[in-house]
């Protein structure tokens, strides 16, 4: 018999309640699956290996916070003695929630259990490279759509699942484009499975300056410029998205104003509109406060409050709240910070 389908009214899905996307590095990578493709010898494995450092020691990818966490490199192209001295080249240490990897099975012959079973172990993950994905796919005639897609799928389903970040690092084909993203080797389907994209080119071979391309599900899109240092890390020049940045909406400290007089506010749309609208002299309309409130939740969240909304006879209900203690603790074992 066939399973029906699984289906939701526009009044459901208006009230659900969903935790905020999280980040191995914010802004930048969110969780779910993200592809990385760049020339051979561009600096993309380095690029790779620092992320990887700044994720397991909680340090920032230039001024974006990074969530600290357990760490897995599967570095599938090079030998330990490379690794290590790359490595001495970007820090003098590396910290213990940091693992390397220099075999796997094949995509779909036992990768995503060999994944699961570290997964299980290591319940703090936060992010897991792949470096290449050349080095974990058998070898095929048929490099069709569906198949790039079908590929790569089993690890996006991974890191739904855990809610964290698989990076795989890629290849650029020699076509030059202006598009960098037309560039990446394959087809759409490896793009069209991908949450986040980033694309590393040169304006000249050996220049130690790149562009990184940024396009995703749940980033914004962005070019910077990236420049090697001494130590081979790829630091920022410049940030397209500095230019454009929204601000962050008035409303969050408009919230955070009523809520250092309250522990807990409640009520309909209009009821909290003309209570903010009062608190900040200014015009709060109902209608808008939802959708301001949704898209505002991370932020409200960082200075310590939840939202939520609810129905009751009928009528759609706001809430927001001070996180207790004993919540915030609880956060924290979901293994990282929003």
């Amino acid at each position: 018999m066939t399973k029906p389908l699984q289906v939701m009214s526009g009044e459901e899905l208006m009230d659900m309640d969903y935790k905020p996307i999280k980040f191995a590095v914010r802004e930048f990578l969110p969780q779910g699956l993200a592809i990385l493709a760049g020339a051979p010898k561009t600096g993309k494995s380095f690029f790779a290996l620092w992320l990887c450092l700044c994720v397991a020691k909680g340090e920032p990818v230039w001024d974006c916070e990074t969530a600290k966490g357990t760490v897995l490199y599967l570095c599938l192209e090079d030998n330990q003695s490379r690794l290590q001295n790359r490595t001495l080249t970007i820090t003098d240490d590396a910290p213990a929630n940091l693992f390397f990897c220099w075999e796997a099975a094949w995509l779909g012959e036992g990768l995503e259990e060999q994944i699961r079973k570290f997964l299980s172990e290591q319940k703090e993950t936060v992010l897991i490279v792949i470096d290449t994905l050349q080095c974990i796919r058998k070898q095929s005639l048929d490099y069709s759509y569906g198949t790039d897609y079908k590929d790569i799928q089993s690890l996006k389903k991974i890191a739904d699942e855990y809610q964290l970040t698989i990076l795989l690092i890629h290849h650029l084909r020699k076509q030059e484009s202006k598009d960098a993203f037309h560039m990446i080797s394959g087809t759409t389907g490896l793009q069209g499975a991908a949450d986040t994209i980033l694309v590393m080119t040169e304006n000249k071979r050996g220049s130690g300056s790149v562009k990184l391309s940024v396009l995703g599900r749940d980033v914004e899109p962005r070019e910077l410029k990236l420049e090697r240092d001494e130590n081979s890390i790829w630091m920022k020049k410049e940030d397209s998205l500095e230019k454009q940045k929204e601000p962050v909406d008035e409303i969050v400290s408009i919230v955070d104003g009523c809520m250092k007089k309250h522990i807990f506010l409640s009520g309909e749309p209009s009821a909290l509109a003309e209570l903010f609208s009062n608190a900040s002299e200014k015009t709060i309309s109902h209608l808008t406060l939802l959708k301001r409130l949704k898209k505002s939740s991370a932020e409200l969240l960082r200075l310590g409050y939840a939202f939520h909304t609810r129905r009751s006879d009928g009528k759609r209900i706001m809430e927001i709240s001070k996180i207790t203690w004993l919540e915030g603790e609880k956060e924290n074992e979901n293994r990282f910070h929003q």
